[in-house]
This record gives structure tokens, sequence and C-alpha cells, in this order.
């Protein structure tokens, strides 16, 4: 069950709470409807996971890495779906699931979990609510039907006086209850190193070893009272640990026309606010405006007050690709500039992404738009003759050259494919290899030896601020090729760049760090 803050849809950064329920439960018990309720009135998102041990008959044969596995997949969904800081939240059995999820997984997309009356190691707490002899009967039985091979057969059901039924097969219950089950809370907490708050009615209620910190460098919080007062200790504890509530934006599919071609573009927006500065995202060789990194950059900016434009071009997509020429992606960016002018922006920042680094650096260097006011160049390519020829080697580009420059004088430039073995040159470390295909004028106009798709020239004819930021682990980038770039651009008034460490091409992972960082820059440089 899915909890959004007011005015939020799927996408939009936000960040949130997996609640994962206790031995017995449901997605929508009481605790998690009261909670999601309470925490998206502040902002926050809640996703109250349906586990696969849910009830008394997802009791008969889940184990306990069925949660760790629908834990992950919770995750992964609002991760794609735009969420930010992702919290893990467990009441009692479940919060042992969170707690052992990450000692598993230490997943870094996790900033913290919440224990809610978390309890013991199992084995003990069921000793404990049925009696040590019923207990040894029962791990007996289990045991026996185990070792004969109906541990998926023979059935175990118990019944707590103070908690929910133990109806399970045999081997499902020795994986949860036995002393030999990896289901120690302990355990768990001392593989762990993610900041931890533990909520309960009183401290006595906790487990021992809980009410003291043996760590003193550890982030652990307590908190104890009623349950009614648990969700402004959990939005709180969030925010300290920096989770970001931000206003809510629009998005909406806006179009123009370059060259007689109708191309769409995305365009976010503060949500009932005017702004007057736009953030222009051009896309990377194949890509398009629904990038991934895009996707999650774009709505993290514009809930900072700027209007973001992701755009198609000509090049979008492989066939795209295959076809458009250098000097399209110019006349593509000029009809969207000239979009968001007409639309009220009065300042631009082009912010481009692998190809389209280049294609930003030389429309500003062509044009030299007035209005276009800092150029972020976002995984910023090679100098696309120099990086084809070392990723064909010398020869195979010299014939794929004299190829194409043949096919286009006989009128077949649009139509005669270059095919092509190329393999990423250092600073690869993979070395991928791939099969290139491209249309002869298209792949001359953008690779070809007389192409003018050199970022280091285009970058010397900027006049305005500029960013480079890559990953340390990119494929196209390292702290040379930037230095390259910087000593190029002579009469920019400043370059600046940001690294991100084991990060590769793509950004995946940190792209809301990155919108954040470009954001902090602009204001660093007076645009916003």
């Amino acid at each position: 069950m899915l909890w959004l803050p007011d005015d939020h849809d799927l996408g939009q950064p936000a960040p949130a709470f997996i609640f994962a329920h206790g031995w017995g439960g449901y997605p929508h018990d009481t605790l998690p409807r009261q909670l999601g309720t309470e925490l998206t009135a502040q902002g926050y998102g809640f996703l109250s996971l349906c586990l696969r041990r849910r009830g008394m008959e997802g009791q008969l044969t889940s184990v306990p890495d069925n949660d760790l596995r629908d834990i992950k997949l919770a995750i992964d969904y609002l991760k794609v779906n735009g969420f930010t800081e992702i919290f893990l939240l467990g009441e009692q059995v479940g919060a042992l699931s969170v707690l052992r999820y990450m000692a598993k997984h230490k997943d870094i997309r996790v900033r913290g979990v919440s224990l809610i009356d978390p309890v013991n190691d199992l084995h003990a707490w069921l000793s404990q609510a049925i009696g040590q002899e019923t207990y040894a009967d029962a791990l007996q039985r289990a045991g026996i039907a185990a070792r004969q091979g109906a541990g998926m057969d023979f059935r175990i059901d118990l019944f707590p006086a103070d908690g929910p039924a133990v109806t399970q097969q045999a081997g499902a219950f020795l994986a949860w209850w036995s002393p030999m089950a990896d289901t120690q809370l302990s355990r768990s907490f001392a593989d762990s190193r993610t900041p931890l708050l533990i909520l309960a009615d009183t401290e006595a209620s906790l487990p021992e070893f809980l009410c003291h910190d043996r760590e003193p460098g550890r982030a652990i919080e307590k908190g104890f009272g009623s349950r009614q007062t648990f969700a402004n200790k959990l939005a709180g504890w969030a925010l300290n640990l920096g989770a970001r509530v931000l206003a809510a934006t629009t998005i909406e599919m806006v179009h123009t026309s370059s060259a007689d071609t109708e191309l769409y573009g995305l365009l976010w927006q503060p949500k009932n606010q005017q702004v007057h500065t736009a953030v222009l995202l051009m896309h990377g060789l194949t890509s398009s405006p629904t990038s991934p990194l895009f996707a999650r950059m774009a709505p993290v900016l514009a809930q900072q007050d700027l209007g973001v434009l992701a755009v198609e071009s000509h090049r979008s997509g492989w066939s795209g690709h295959e076809t458009a020429l250098l000097d399209d992606d110019l006349n593509d960016l000029d009809a969207w500039v000239e979009f968001l002018l007409e639309h009220g922006f009065e300042r631009i920042v082009l912010a481009g992404a692998s190809m389209g680094s280049l294609s930003i650096g030389r429309y500003q260097s062509i044009k030299q738009h007035p209005q276009v006011v800092a150029l972020a160049h976002l995984m910023p390519t090679a100098d696309c003759p120099d990086w084809f020829c070392a990723a064909a080697g010398n020869g195979s580009y010299e014939a794929a050259a004299r190829d194409a420059q043949q096919a286009v004088a006989d009128g077949r430039g649009k139509d005669y494919l270059v095919d092509i073995d190329v393999r990423q040159p250092e600073p690869s470390l993979s070395r991928g290899r791939f099969r290139w295909t491209q249309r002869a004028a298209s792949w001359l106009s953008w690779w070809g030896p007389d192409a003018d798709s050199l970022n280091s020239v285009h970058i010397a004819n900027a006049t305005i601020p500029i960013l480079l930021l890559s990953g340390t682990a990119d494929s196209y980038n390292d702290k040379a090729r930037f230095a390259a770039l910087k000593a190029a651009a002579i009469i920019a008034p400043s370059v600046d760049e940001i690294w991100y460490e084991d990060i590769d091409h793509g950004l995946y992972g940190v792209e809301t760090k990155v919108a954040d960082d470009l954001h902090k820059w602009l204001a660093k440089i007076g645009v916003i």
C-alpha cells in the first residue's frame, strides 16, 4: 500500500519510508495506516509492504530471506519512481527483517533503519511465549520431518498466549525459529552500521542489548511513548539524517518545430510559482528527454525554483543517431532556446550530458546567445574525430572515412551505412567493444577528419561560467581530460569541476546529487 504526499505524482523526488509488518500482520494494519497518513501529511512517501509471509496463509512456506527480497524490490520500486532518501521501518519481527537486510546488503540507498518494538532473537522469544517444553517438542518434530524429506509437508501449529499464531511447514518453521536460524536481532545489530532509531513504549520493553550503546561512534537514537507519537519522531529523525521535503512541481509535454520537424520536450516547473531561469537539458548520443538521468535530475531542480526543459532533437534515439547531422543539434537547440524565451524565461543554462555536452558547447560557441548564462558539461565527450580514430584504429578509421566520403560524393550519403567495430580507448577501464553503425553523411559530420566536433575548440570560445562534472570511473573522462578542457577555456570567467568517486558514465546512483550540486553551482556563480 502506497501513500503519497498531496500533489505528489510518481516520479517526483521525495523521501520515503518502507514499512515491514510484524508476524501475522498485513500491510493494511492499524499502525502502517496511521503512520502512512501522518507521514505523507508531512511530505514523505510511505510504502507498507505486502510481505510474502503476510497473515497465517503467507506464513506456511515463507522463509526469512523472502523478507529480504521483498524489501529490495520495494527499494528498487521507490528509487525508479523518483524517491530520494529511503528509510526502512520494521515492527517486531519486521524490525528484524529490515535490520537483517542492511546487515547483509549494506544498501547505500537506505539512509536509516527504524525498529518499532523489536523482538529479541526469535527462538528465545517463541520459547518464552509458548513454554520451553512445548517449544522443544515442536523443534524436535520439525527436525524429524525435515530429515525425512517432509520439511514442506509436515505442519507445525503453535498458539502463543500473547502473540499471533505460528502456523508453518516444518522447513519454514526451522528457518525462522530454530536456535540455529539466522534470525537473531543481536547478530544483525552487530553487523549493521546504518543509523538506527529504536521506538518502544518504554526502555524496559526493549531487548537488553539495545538498552546500552556499546559503540559510542554509532548513530543510535531512541524514542519512547505511545505509538501516536511515532510519526513525528520518525519525521524529525529523517530530517536529521538529510531527508528533504521539497515543494511540488508540475510536468508537461511541450513542442517546438525545427527544420519542419516537430520535437517534444518535458518541462518541469515549481507549482504555482513563476520562475525566470531555466535549465535546458540536452541528452547524450542515442538518448531522449526521458533518460533516467534527466528524469531524476529535473524534478529536484524544479523543486528549487528553476524551470527545467529536457528536449528531443533530430538525434534522439538510435534511428536519430544514425541520420542526424551535427548542425541539426545546433538548429534544434536554437528552437528550444527561443521556446523558453517565448514562455517568459529570461536566463537559460545549457546542460549537456555526454554527447549533449558537445552540442551545448558548440551551440554557444557559434551563437554566443546573450541570454544563455552558463554551460554545464555533464560527462563531456572527447574530441570526436580523435576518439573515433583511437577506438577503431588508424587503418579502419581512414578506410571508413574514405568510403563515407565517396558515398557522399556519389549522392548516397543518406543511404550508405558506416559499419565498423570500435573498442573504447582510454580512459575506459573495460575497453568495451561494440559495433558502430551510422549513415555516411551523419558519420562524417560528427566523426570525420574534418568534423567540427571538438569540445576543446568550442570551449575556448565560451565567455560564460563553465561546469565540468563526471565520475572518476567514467569511460570518457579523467583528470587529465578535465585539465585540458580547463586550459582550453581561456576566456571563460570561471571553470569549476565536480567528481563523483567510482561513478561511471551515466551518473547512475548520484542523479539527485548531481542536481543538487548543479543548483549549488548556479547559486555560486550568481545565476540564481
